[in-house]
């Protein structure tokens, strides 16, 4: 899917499906890129896509994390190049990927601590800037990619057939058998 991209490292089990990497710009950060299983939605088996900076003194993983560490598109690429691989093992499944920006609660926080100066929650810059990103690519490159995989959004709760630069809060994945 993407281009140039770090290289990976595997952990596989039933639920879940991880790659390990080490984003090197100003300074090294251990990524995590995580396939969790969510349960069914629309009578199929559904993973959640995440990805977050590796904390190893509390190990947690912080999806919020807004590193800047000058290497946004190797980042990028790194986390399309596994989604073919999520649907190697699991080709009959569905992916799910929305945004750890675009709840109530990132708003909120984000209206207490903005350096952006938004006005208000209903402009807010940060608002759902993640997914707007993943539904930009999928746009953008959504005549290649559907050769393999069928899109659908999802806007307020509404789940439907993915329409090219449309706003969703939620972007699906499946693999064309």
């Amino acid at each position: 899917m993407g281009k140039r991209s770090y290289t990976v490292t595997e952990e596989h089990s039933k639920f879940r499906l991880r790659f390990v990497f080490f984003s090197h710009g100003q300074k090294s950060i251990v990524k995590i890129i995580d396939y969790d299983y969510v349960g069914q939605i629309n009578g199929r088996e559904t993973f959640n896509l995440a990805l977050g900076d590796y904390d190893a003194d509390s190990g947690k993983i912080h999806d919020d994390a807004n590193t800047l560490n000058g290497d946004a598109y190797l980042v990028l690429n790194t986390v399309l190049n596994t989604i073919p691989l999520f649907f190697k093992h699991y080709p009959n499944h569905t992916l799910m990927i929305r945004g750890s920006d675009s709840s109530s609660e990132f708003l909120e926080n984000c209206k207490n601590s903005c350096t952006k100066n938004c006005d208000s929650i209903e402009l807010c810059k940060n608002y759902n800037r993640r997914i707007k990103i993943y539904s930009g690519y999928v746009s953008a490159n959504y005549y290649q990619l559907q050769e393999d995989f069928d899109f659908f959004g999802s806007q307020d709760g509404i789940v439907e057939p993915f329409e090219r630069y449309k706003r969703y809060d939620i972007v699906f994945i499946q693999k064309k058998n």
